[in-house]
Protein backbone atom coordinates (compact mmCIF):
# COMPACT_ATOMS: atom_id res chain seq x y z
CA UNK A 1 0.00 0.00 0.00
CA UNK A 2 1.20 2.90 -0.64
CA UNK A 3 0.41 7.01 1.19
CA UNK A 4 0.00 10.16 -0.04
CA UNK A 5 2.74 13.10 0.62
CA UNK A 6 1.74 15.63 -2.42
CA UNK A 7 -1.08 16.28 -3.74
CA UNK A 8 -1.19 15.01 -7.35
CA UNK A 9 -3.71 14.10 -10.81
CA UNK A 10 -3.87 10.68 -11.11
CA UNK A 11 -3.73 10.52 -15.22
CA UNK A 12 -4.44 6.76 -14.96
CA UNK A 13 -7.41 6.76 -12.50
CA UNK A 14 -9.69 9.24 -14.48
CA UNK A 15 -7.86 12.26 -13.31
CA UNK A 16 -8.65 11.48 -9.61
CA UNK A 17 -7.02 13.56 -7.11
CA UNK A 18 -5.79 12.53 -4.14
CA UNK A 19 -4.60 14.45 -1.27
CA UNK A 20 -1.91 14.24 1.75
CA UNK A 21 -2.36 11.52 3.72
CA UNK A 22 -5.12 9.50 1.17
CA UNK A 23 -4.05 5.68 0.59
CA UNK A 24 -2.88 5.01 -3.03
CA UNK A 25 -4.98 3.70 -4.98
CA UNK A 26 -8.41 4.82 -4.19
CA UNK A 27 -11.17 2.64 -3.84
CA UNK A 28 -11.97 0.58 -6.74
CA UNK A 29 -8.81 1.83 -8.67
CA UNK A 30 -6.30 -0.85 -9.42
CA UNK A 31 -2.84 -0.62 -8.65
CA UNK A 32 -0.21 -0.88 -11.49
CA UNK A 33 2.67 -1.54 -9.35
CA UNK A 34 5.24 0.15 -11.72
CA UNK A 35 3.17 3.30 -12.02
CA UNK A 36 2.96 3.59 -8.14
CA UNK A 37 6.57 2.63 -8.03
CA UNK A 38 7.27 5.81 -10.29
CA UNK A 39 5.21 7.86 -8.07
CA UNK A 40 7.46 7.10 -5.12
CA UNK A 41 11.03 8.98 -6.75
CA UNK A 42 11.08 12.65 -7.31
CA UNK A 43 9.57 14.04 -9.91
CA UNK A 44 11.64 15.82 -12.36
CA UNK A 45 9.59 18.54 -13.27
CA UNK A 46 7.95 19.17 -9.75
CA UNK A 47 11.02 17.86 -7.44
CA UNK A 48 8.62 16.23 -4.92
CA UNK A 49 7.71 12.45 -4.64
CA UNK A 50 4.21 12.02 -4.91
CA UNK A 51 3.66 8.37 -2.79
CA UNK A 52 5.40 7.05 0.19
CA UNK A 53 5.20 3.02 0.10
CA UNK A 54 4.15 1.42 3.64
CA UNK A 55 5.75 -1.34 4.72
CA UNK A 56 2.59 -4.68 4.40
CA UNK A 57 0.92 -5.70 7.68
CA UNK A 58 3.22 -8.93 8.10
CA UNK A 59 0.61 -12.05 8.60
CA UNK A 60 0.98 -13.29 12.75
CA UNK A 61 2.56 -16.48 12.48
CA UNK A 62 1.05 -19.04 15.11
CA UNK A 63 2.94 -22.12 16.26
CA UNK A 64 0.91 -25.03 17.26
CA UNK A 65 2.07 -26.42 20.63
CA UNK A 66 3.16 -29.91 20.24
CA UNK A 67 0.15 -32.26 21.09
CA UNK A 68 0.56 -33.43 25.04
CA UNK A 69 -0.65 -37.25 25.37
CA UNK A 70 -4.14 -37.05 26.77
CA UNK A 71 -4.17 -37.59 30.20
CA UNK A 72 -7.62 -39.48 30.17
CA UNK A 73 -5.64 -42.15 28.28
CA UNK A 74 -4.45 -45.54 30.39
CA UNK A 75 -1.37 -46.63 29.98
CA UNK A 76 -0.17 -50.23 29.01
CA UNK A 77 1.73 -50.36 32.57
Amino acid sequence: MYKVINRFKEKNHDDHIYEVGDNYPADGKKLVKSRAEALTEIHEEYGVAFLKALEEPKKAITKQAPKQPSTDEKSDA
